[in-house]
């Protein structure tokens, strides 16, 4: 009978590694250890050490790309969908908060090999695609730049990775609904509060009332 693989652990352990200690400064030696077995038995899974940082971060760098690219093809109005490609965002990031934290920590930006700069690039035109298309339609406003407000948008979700704990008081829904309020908060267009709100009559002005006038009475000649 062959022995029941052991990949899933060796993956979970290297993820708690990697995102503790760093991809750098984690050895084999340390994975196997938390893992239970010898240096040895993990080239029964991988031929290198960035075989396990690519296994680590695949899952949910795929699945976020997944969710906007399926996101950009729907017909919803732009503010939904910013809502929820923010929601999904965070979604994954709860889920899969160490894989996702490595990922960050340790792919991101980074250019380190062009699969996965083609997958941060295609995460980020999508997201300023419909950012634009909100600029285009009038939902948003005019002066927004598209390409800075998504990369603020991804910045500020990303860094949750350094503050969030699953489990916590915060929920992850209502923790994107915030950001996404907040983001949002900023690009809509607004109506003038000059300007009357549709079907709603103009306010009679007041009667200019005209004050009396009054006749100061004239001085006694005096003999």
């Amino acid at each position: 009978m062959p022995r029941p693989s052991r990949w899933n652990e060796i993956v979970e352990a290297a993820a708690e590694a990697f995102r503790t200690n760093g991809f750098a400064a984690t050895s084999l030696e340390d994975i196997a250890s938390a893992v239970g077995i010898w240096k040895g038995s993990l080239y029964h899974y991988i031929n290198s050490k960035e075989d396990l940082l690519f296994a680590v971060v695949r899952g949910p760098a795929e699945e976020i790309l997944k969710q906007i690219q399926e996101l950009s093809e729907t017909d919803l109005p732009p503010t939904e969908k910013i809502r929820r490609a923010t929601r999904s965002h965070v979604k994954v990031l709860e889920s899969n908060f160490v894989y996702a934290s490595v990922y960050l920590q340790e792919i991101a930006g980074r250019r380190k090999l062009p699969e996965w700069t083609a997958m941060d690039r295609e995460y980020l035109d999508l997201l300023e695609s419909i950012v634009r298309e909100g600029v285009e339609s009038g939902e948003f406003s005019a002066v927004t730049n598209p390409r800075i407000a998504t990369l603020a948008l991804i910045g500020s979700l990303n860094w949750l990775t350094h503050w969030y704990r699953p489990g916590g008081p915060l929920h992850a829904d209502e923790i994107s609904d915030q950001f996404c309020d907040l983001f949002l908060g900023g690009l809509i267009v607004r109506t003038p509060r000059s300007k009357s709100k549709p079907n709603q009559k103009a306010a009679t002005p007041s009667p200019t009332v005209t004050p009396l006038k009054t006749t100061k009475p004239r001085a006694k000649r005096t003999a």
